[in-house]
């Protein structure tokens, strides 16, 4: 059986079926699947650059491809994640939150396929009608709310909907904290419903039949868009870890794929409605239009920040908060963390209980010895650039270990 690996599947039939799929896409969206999706091909490969390390006691060497960064890898889209809740841990005010999910009818989603600048129009809507929700109940408070976009279902097709994390009360005019542990998700979902049928059809030109297409879909949804409410956390730490799960991640999780056998490709995933685990198999050519359907256009944000969440208020809300007495003992240490990243060294160690850099033969820490990439040539040479003259004959012979001390250990974080 062949390999399982979402980049196996990749290798096998991109070039074959390249020209096919790009008239899917606008020219504007193709050159963003382009970049990811050979990026995530070429992930790891030497060919790409890397870095090697030495042992200074008995030379063996390890080289370190470089990895390609993108959010589409699946290796490299999760260590993003992890970055990602590592920094919004120490960003978000220890206060309940709610975890909101905003759904669209099917009949919108190819709408949105083709028009993919309307998915911040979504987030936008969505931010805007739970800000108005949270200040009807008689207040002028303002929340924070951290909003990200999903364009996939379960079984990977495109169903495109928001997830929002949002504080549970929020800062009034008069810098006071107001609880606000209830929403009225009716009206949530009729404002969520108004807002985006209203900023829709003020894109769609302006003929009878989508004047009518608008109008029959807020008749068939007289309860408004539905919206999912049901999640609360009174830890901010445990909400920034449960939203990440959420963040702009690949579509899919390679250990749900079961078999490929270089045509047709099995994977299973568990039906939202009935909890029922479903296998599909589908041919590797669909397989790789359904991920790549989700890919976004280069620079475009699929996390947002708003109410006192967003960059321009942030500073000034934790100011605000850090002099209310409710939050002095309860948040100073909180709000003012600056969570550090794992290096690629502590990724592993903390992932395979291995430190990478320790020679496998002799136990020794190893040194960087050399950086090379394919466009820049040798950007590094510890012979040449070390902070002494080194003879590479002595790393040879094995005569290193006397001068071993005086070595500046520089480490590489190709990650």
């Amino acid at each position: 059986m062949a390999t399982k690996s979402i980049k196996a599947i990749f290798r096998d039939w991109w070039y074959f079926i390249f020209i096919e799929l790009s008239v899917r896409y606008s020219e504007l969206h193709w050159d963003s699947i382009v970049e990811n999706v050979e990026k995530m091909i070429g992930c790891g490969d030497p060919s790409n650059g890397y870095a090697e390390y030495v042992c200074p006691q008995c030379g063996n060497k390890k080289q370190v491809p470089f990895t390609c960064k993108s959010r589409f890898c699946t290796s490299c889209g999760k260590i993003y994640i992890d970055k990602w809740v590592e920094k919004i841990v120490g960003n978000i005010f220890d206060v309940p939150h709610r975890h909101l999910v905003f759904t669209i009818p099917q009949e919108l989603r190819k709408i949105i396929f083709n028009n993919r600048m309307l998915i911040k129009v979504m987030m936008d809507c969505a931010s805007q009608a739970a800000l108005e929700v949270l200040q009807s109940r008689g207040t002028d408070a303002v929340p924070g709310m951290l909003v990200i976009v999903h364009t996939f279902g379960r079984d990977l097709k495109f169903n495109v909907h928001v997830h929002m994390l949002i504080t549970e009360g929020g800062l009034t005019t008069n810098n006071q904290w107001v609880d606000i542990p209830f929403l009225p998700y009716g009206l949530l979902r009729k404002k969520w419903q108004y807002y985006l049928l209203t900023a829709i059809k003020a894109t769609l030109p302006k003929t009878r039949e989508n004047t009518q297409f608008i109008d029959d879909l807020f008749k068939r949804n007289d309860k408004g868009f539905y919206v999912n409410a049901e999640k609360k956390m009174t830890s901010a730490r445990r909400a920034a870890r449960y939203i990440g799960r959420y963040m702009a991640r690949p579509a899919l999780a390679e250990y749900k794929i079961i078999h490929y056998d270089g045509r047709m490709v099995t994977f299973w995933y568990i039906d939202h409605k009935t909890g029922r685990k479903i296998t599909e198999t589908i041919e590797a050519k669909e397989f790789i239009t359904r991920l790549i359907d989700h890919i976004p256009l280069k620079g475009f944000k699929m996390v947002r920040h708003y109410g006192i969440y967003a960059r321009r208020s942030k500073s000034i809300s934790m100011k605000i908060l850090q002099s209310c007495k409710r939050f002095v003992q309860m948040t100073i240490e909180f709000i003012a963390n600056d969570s550090k990243s794992l290096t690629w060294r502590e990724r592993m160690i903390k992932s395979f209980g291995k430190d990478p850099l320790i020679c496998s033969k002799c136990k020794e820490e190893m040194l960087l010895w050399r950086i090379w990439h394919p466009k820049y040539g040798e950007i590094f040479d510890l012979s040449r650039d070390g902070p002494f003259e080194y003879d590479i004959k002595d790393k040879e012979n094995q005569t290193i270990q006397d001068r071993q001390n005086k070595y500046i250990q520089l480490e590489l974080f190709p990650i």
